[in-house]
């Protein structure tokens, strides 16, 4: 979806909430399986903001960002995730200051460009002047690229925090075993901690090439 809108081959629209949606939920289901298990359902809410807080690069965002993570958090949570997720963007009471997801101007973005966006281990200059969040002109704007960079830099921080990973592969062993023999079906290597950037690899990798 990053690649959108291509007018070359007739697809103008740029899935915005879709694209915003999906790499929220992928925050959201690592919190609640991997940073602050078990996954029932409860306190979903406060753990999607405190791993938010915690992970996200709000140390790398523009002067002009929102780069208080408790704030980031909660407005990526409350003005966002929840109103994409349950609401088809739409919020009832309406809130003060209108959410809007934004895209950088132009085209989708190449391969290449997409490429070097992914490769980016410090924020990249296409991102310098572009923040996750900002508001202004009486709104509140969410923008789909520096989101993306932002939730691939969630992964790499939170995958390297071995105590948090030790504690997740605690408590998925279990599943990751045989039924109630206790018998692994595979060894312990590749480590959670790869098996997991593995995994979040997939889901942002069914975005960009959506």
């Amino acid at each position: 979806m990053l690649r959108l809108p291509r007018p070359e081959v007739h697809i103008t629209e740029g899935c915005n909430f879709a694209l915003s949606a999906v790499l929220l939920n992928a925050i959201s289901g690592l919190s609640v399986v991997l940073y602050a298990p078990p996954a029932d359902g409860k306190n979903t809410g406060r753990k999607f903001m405190q791993a938010a807080r915690a992970f996200y690069p709000w140390d790398t965002e523009p002067a002009d960002a929102v780069r208080s993570g408790t704030i980031g958090s909660r407005i990526l949570y409350t003005g966002f995730r929840n109103g994409l997720v349950h609401g088809l963007g739409f919020q009832d009471p309406e809130p003060l200051i209108p959410t809007v997801v934004t895209r950088m101007p132009g085209v989708g973005m190449s391969q290449v460009a997409l490429r070097a966006l992914e490769e980016a281990t410090e924020r990249p200059a296409s991102l310098q002047a572009v923040p996750t969040l900002r508001t202004s002109a009486g709104r509140t704007e969410l923008n789909a690229e520096a989101l993306y960079w932002g939730v691939r830099q969630f992964v790499f921080r939170f995958t390297a925090d071995a105590a948090r990973v030790a504690a997740a592969e605690a408590y998925l062993g279990p599943m990751l075993r045989n039924g109630a023999t206790g018998v692994r079906t595979q060894p312990r290597t590749p480590s959670l901690w790869s098996r997991c950037r593995r995994t979040c690899w997939s889901i942002l990798d069914v975005i960009k090439d959506f």
